[in-house]
């Protein structure tokens, strides 16, 4: 039997013309797509719960929620390994050495002189290290390049077993093989 982890019922803001109905069960990979300006960001911001609809309903069943947004803001002074050790600490687990070594993250550096595709992969990282049960990517290619988005399409693929995850992409070729459903919005 299927658990809903996510529902969206008639869900609204007055900013929009969609109106969103989202029905996301356990351990599916649902991917959001859509033109610049149709929703994409407030559906994921009405998710999390930091915007609230207009009209209709957000049910999320559970409160286990790990983000990645569009625009990443790590903290520069810190090295890589350092503030992974921070984050693992603050969600009581584990650095995964295995995805640091896939994306060749140089993990002695400090994050200001990391590349914007290298800052990228250590937010994904952040973001899905921990046992969170909801994973909202919104996003997520950005400044990677090809090698890099194979990398991460793999880990999304080996996360899904143990989480839903929402993918919010302009590029969505990349994860349909391995997607549940599309949800595209007009």
């Amino acid at each position: 039997m299927s658990i809903n982890i996510i529902r969206l019922n008639d869900a609204s803001k007055k900013y929009l013309k969609t109106t969103f109905f989202l029905t996301v069960n356990e351990n599916e990979l649902v991917l959001i797509n859509g033109k610049n300006g149709s929703g994409k960001s407030t559906l994921i911001k009405m998710i999390l719960g930091f915007i609230k609809p207009d009209s209709g309903e957000v049910n999320v069943n559970t409160r286990k929620i790990a983000y990645l947004p569009e625009k990443v803001n790590l903290p520069n002074h810190l090295k890589v390994l350092d503030y992974l050790l921070m984050i693992s600490k603050l969600k009581k687990t584990n650095i995964p050495f295995d995805y640091l070594h896939k994306f060749e993250i140089p993990t002695d550096f400090t994050i200001k002189k990391l590349s914007k595709g290298n800052k990228q992969k250590v937010a994904i990282i952040s973001a899905i290290m921990g046992k969170e049960k909801l994973l909202l990517l919104d996003e997520p290619l950005s400044g990677l390049d090809k090698k890099s988005q194979n990398i991460l399409r793999t880990i999304i693929k080996n996360e899904k077993r143990n989480k839903t995850i929402i993918i919010s992409t302009h590029k969505p070729t990349l994860f349909r093989k391995i997607a549940d459903f599309e949800y595209l919005i007009c």
